[in-house]
């Protein structure tokens, strides 16, 4: 019984997070919006950062990381966690928010995989050890935006935005130590080889 007051309480939380968010909306940031939301689709841009990571030597194994970690983003919270969790997305609950900006996603709504796969990206371009310092607060706001705008856009509950942040975050943080790891296996296995 408490349990299922808690779970009605968080989600009409949600919805009036949702409404009131829906109270800024107009035309241009309509346009903005779907603009950044596409950005984040597949975890497309951060898909090129991590091409472009790649082909530059010095930070290859945080380019690795990046795809490393939206695959493991998208096993944990597209494949596990929304089929376990199961819950509806916002506009089939309120039918009012339902947006003719966008395509309706018909996938289970928690947690937001826009939302993990960017701050995947985000955080491993954090934990990169960049030249251009000024490059981690910009893909930290660009993570945000691309959170915010499957908000804006209410295809996802603010509960399933911060859930898939914090899944982005943890495998972020793991995809980066599973890189190192493998390449650091890697540079020992071909020392060995050339050394026999």
């Amino acid at each position: 019984m408490l349990n299922g007051m808690m779970i009605e309480a968080i989600q009409n939380a949600d919805l009036s997070i949702l409404h009131a968010i829906q109270g800024i909306s107009n035309p241009i940031l309509d346009t903005i919006m779907v603009g950044i939301t596409t950005l984040g689709e597949y975890g497309a841009i951060w898909a090129l950062i991590g091409i472009a990571m790649i082909a530059l030597d010095k930070h290859r194994a945080y380019g690795i990381a990046i795809f490393i970690g939206i695959a493991l983003a998208f096993v944990v919270g597209d494949v596990v966690l929304k089929n376990v969790i199961a819950r509806p997305r916002p506009f089939l609950l309120d039918p009012t928010l339902a947006t003719t900006l966008v395509e309706l996603p018909d996938s289970f709504s928690c947690p937001s995989g826009h939302s993990s796969a960017s701050f995947v990206g985000a955080t491993v371009i954090c934990l990169a050890p960049l030249a251009h310092r000024w490059l981690k607060p910009i893909a930290v706001v660009g993570a945000c935006c691309i959170a915010f705008s499957r908000l804006y856009l209410a295809v996802h509950n603010p509960t399933d935005v911060l859930l898939g942040a914090l899944l982005g975050i943890a495998c972020g943080i793991a995809a980066v130590a599973i890189t190192k790891e493998i390449l650091a296996h890697l540079k020992v296995r071909m020392r060995a080889k050339h050394a026999s």
